[in-house]
């Protein structure tokens, strides 16, 4: 129905622009077409090879797709600014049909595409590209990208491979006393739980790391001032997050880069949305009864739960600070050790943060869900505390 709507509407917009004025129906008489059954050899089917209406009109066409149709970059451009203002009107469908981040212009009355920071809106106003050499959310090495069994937990699971999960920090106390974990968002910023601080005076980071144990090329950086959210209720883990800042800025190499993170409108309707796979890592304990910290960083893949089923499962009350991750029919979770780390999913080819490891009711119970603190209700109390500590511009 969809594909048939697009083409109904391309049909009148195109009358509407002066394109193709011998070929395209009226507005009317594309409505006249919706009502008609689709059969094999329609006029579409009829024309040219390669022409706009054959690639564009009858099947759904991108930007590549397009340039090889006209002459010219300028056609090209033309076209498309017109062609996707008719196919993405909103943010609603398929993210408007930006690559990254989709906003809609009220007074202009269509939906604008834009990227995260370190890459560039290309010429199809919808994808983005990198205009950096370490840019967020792109993973060097390949683990998650391979076909490994994900149906393994943190809790006595297997080991996937290094730089697998590169925003992945190790919390340390100043005496190196393994605490929690934590993600990288910036080169002086990392996002942990609020928990994680409690009782500690002061802490530093690792990054670069797979193995627990010390390895050649980590970096260790200390944290110089840290934020606890105002709002953190111990006894409710409600606000459970807190950022570091780092003495000094992060190096970035393949095992050692930022996640990027969401906009809210990305976050609610597409990353978070009920059954969307997350990977969650850390150096967690491996089983319950004992708190034997993995010797290499481990990941596990679970769903996004509906909030309801969730509630209904857990016997601690949930906020709508809070996110649930798991199956009721298996072990998967996070455990003691994985509180602060990421939980991560990729939207097109790009990993976005959604949540930070915060509670649960025992470490794989049966029947029972992972909780997660939901970092889009946080991106505006993120931003004005990165703002407040960069440095002014003279």
């Amino acid at each position: 129905m969809w594909k048939l709507l697009t083409v109904g509407l391309l049909l009148a917009a195109c009358s509407s622009w002066g394109c193709c004025t011998s070929i395209f129906y009226s507005s009317k008489d594309a409505n006249q077409v919706l009502r008609i059954q689709k059969r094999s050899n329609t006029f579409l089917e009829e024309l040219k090879a390669g022409s706009v209406e054959r690639e564009c009109v009858e099947e759904r066409c991108d930007f590549e797709e397009a340039s090889e149709i006209f002459e010219t970059k300028e056609e090209t451009l033309n076209f498309w600014s017109k062609y996707v203002e008719v196919k993405y009107s909103n943010c609603s469908m398929d993210n408007g049909g930006c690559e990254h981040f989709c906003r809609e212009d009220p007074a202009e009355q269509h939906r604008l595409c834009s990227c995260a920071s370190g890459y560039q809106l290309k010429d199809d106003h919808t994808t983005c590209e990198p205009v950096v050499e370490f840019p967020c959310g792109r993973v060097k090495s390949d683990y998650i990208e391979a076909k490994a069994d994900f149906n393994i937990r943190l809790i006595d699971g297997t080991v996937g491979r290094r730089g697998g999960s590169p925003w992945q920090i190790m919390l340390q106390n100043t005496k190196g006393m393994f605490l929690c974990g934590g993600v990288l968002i910036h080169p002086s910023w990392v996002l942990t739980a609020a928990h994680c601080l409690e009782e500690h005076k002061g802490f530093k980071v690792k990054l670069g790391k797979f193995r627990f144990r010390p390895e050649a090329d980590e970096q260790t950086i200390w944290v110089d001032k840290w934020v606890t959210h105002e709002n953190y209720t111990k006894t409710t883990s409600d606000n459970d997050i807190a950022m570091l800042h780092l003495a000094e800025h992060v190096m970035y190499y393949k095992y050692a880069l930022p996640i990027c993170l969401p906009t809210r409108n990305l976050a609610e309707q597409e990353l978070m949305r009920s059954g969307k796979q997350a990977v969650v890592t850390g150096w967690g304990a491996m089983s319950e009864p004992n708190h034997t910290y993995a010797a290499f960083l481990r990941y596990i893949q679970i769903p996004i739960v509906p909030r309801n089923e969730c509630a209904q499962a857990m016997h601690s009350q949930l906020s709508d600070n809070m996110l649930c991750a798991g199956s009721l029919g298996d072990r998967k979770d996070s455990c003691h050790g994985d509180s602060g780390g990421p939980m991560f999913t990729r939207y097109k080819d790009t990993w976005f943060l959604v949540g930070l490891v915060s509670w649960g009711e025992g470490c794989g119970r049966k029947g029972k869900f992972g909780v997660y603190t939901k970092v889009s209700q946080y991106l505006e109390w993120i931003q004005h505390h990165i703002d407040k500590s960069a440095p002014l511009k003279g």
